[in-house]
């Protein structure tokens, strides 16, 4: 059967178009679409012929992918994966052409003749190949924590996300390589199959990093099955806040209410420092389950808490001293723990419901965490690598969280405190959890 006049030029047109939409893409440098209305403009089509050719590139080849505006909101880069054939089609005939973008798709950047100089950056690659830039890539925790030990970057942690930069100081001297001049504006949190927790970045930040940083990330990739964590997945997709809070958080908005407390009870504030400033380095979740890191995070806990507690808050209450004698026989005075000073002062001035002492509840877990401080300190100990340290690492937290919101429950429940005090309701809410 012989071709029609009209078949052959609806070809040449749709493969002119085509080449059009595909040199946009490629020469952008960014991996944008053209617009629609560009795209008729350029091949000098009206809205109609333009929608006939769209749609035979869609719906006979899938040569194209379309970007929508009301989809996605910028059209201009192909933030997610875009629904099917028959929505785009469906959206393409009722959004105006200055609404939507048209990319080549993955069948058509296959066969590009400059991928080789994509070899040394993966992600940027896959880019260039036509993925969304917003599609989540997976990676084992550990891959973070070069960075995280490294003071040439500013290196935050918030438990459900994070970011890496490198720290003015390093970005202008000339002795940090250029390749070591990296961003990475956003990564999140996962969990593999087993929940164990996975870094999750977006491919658009990831073909940003030096070819050297996507090589070290792309070394950690994690070929399992994972899942963002929805909060993560909320927040930077679909710009809705978290729902949920963090142990960590929760935590550190405990030491800043019971500072709160004691200046409402006439006291000195219990924490010389509630790190309202700043959250400290290192307070979050373990980056590698090793002994090393779970000691680091004992060590700083520690100093959060029993170091931490101001002796002057006990003044006119409690002794702060004690009599010990020595083995000649003299008395000596000694300044009074902390910790001890902490569990007499509730001893003596509060009791539950119930008429029960609450002080050993509260206190268990800092001493837990002094004891874990002070063993090895007086050992040379070799590291392990153990997948159960994260959790063990997560309990102690926990409990020192649950510690720390009694305690708060014992200030409040003062005489002078009522109708001067009301704590942040997500603290007494079911939403706290561990990322």
């Amino acid at each position: 059967m012989p071709v029609s006049n009209k078949d052959t030029s609806d070809d040449t047109d749709a493969q002119s178009a085509l080449t059009v939409i595909t040199d946009h893409y490629v020469c952008s440098g960014d991996f944008n679409g053209i617009l629609a209305s560009s795209l008729a403009e350029q091949l000098g089509l009206s809205r109609s012929s333009l929608l006939q050719i769209l749609e035979q590139l869609l719906l006979v080849s899938e040569r194209i992918v379309i970007a929508f505006d009301c989809y996605q909101g910028n059209p201009y880069i192909l933030r997610i994966p875009q629904p099917d054939t028959q929505r785009q089609i469906a959206l393409m005939e009722s959004e105006a052409l200055h609404t939507f973008c048209v990319y080549p798709s993955a069948k058509i950047l296959a066969n590009r003749k400059d991928l080789g100089s994509f070899a040394d950056k993966p992600f940027t690659r896959r880019l260039a190949l036509g993925e969304a830039q917003l599609i989540p890539v997976f990676f084992e925790l550990s891959v973070l924590e070069a960075y995280y030990r490294d003071p040439r970057y500013h290196f935050h942690y918030g438990d459900m996300d994070g970011r890496i930069v490198i720290t003015d100081k390093a970005f202008r001297s000339a002795q940090v390589d250029d390749r070591d001049k990296i961003l990475l504006d956003t990564f999140g949190i996962g969990y593999d199959e087993c929940r164990n927790r996975v870094v999750i970045a977006y491919l658009r930040y990831l073909s940003i990093l030096s070819p050297e940083h996507q090589q070290i990330w792309n070394a950690h990739v994690v070929r399992c099955p994972c899942v963002m964590n929805s909060d993560y997945e909320r927040a930077t997709l679909y710009g809705v806040w978290p729902e949920h809070h963090s142990a960590y958080q929760a935590f550190l908005a405990e030491m800043v209410e019971i500072n709160k407390l004691s200046v409402v009870i006439n006291k000195p504030s219990l924490f010389r420092d509630d790190f309202s400033a700043g959250r400290p380095l290192g307070l979050h979740p373990m980056l590698r389950p090793t002994g090393r890191n779970l000691q680091e995070f004992v060590h700083l806990l520690d100093k959060m808490l029993s170091e931490n507690v101001d002796r002057d808050f006990f003044k006119n209450d409690i002794p702060l001293e004690e009599e010990h004698q020595r083995g000649d026989g003299k008395i000596q005075v000694v300044p009074r723990g902390t910790l001890a000073l902490l569990k007499d002062w509730i001893s003596t001035r509060y009791r539950d419901a119930d008429g029960a002492d609450v002080s050993d509840e509260i206190v268990e877990s800092f001493k837990r965490i002094r004891k874990l401080r002070q063993k090895p300190a007086h050992e040379i100990q070799q590291d392990n690598f153990d997948i159960a340290l994260p959790g063990q690492q997560d309990k102690l937290l926990l409990d020192v969280l649950q510690a720390l919101q009694k305690l708060r429950w014992v200030l409040m429940s003062h005489p002078v405190v009522r109708g001067k005090y009301k704590p942040p309701d997500w603290l007494d809410g079911d939403k706290i959890v561990m990322y």
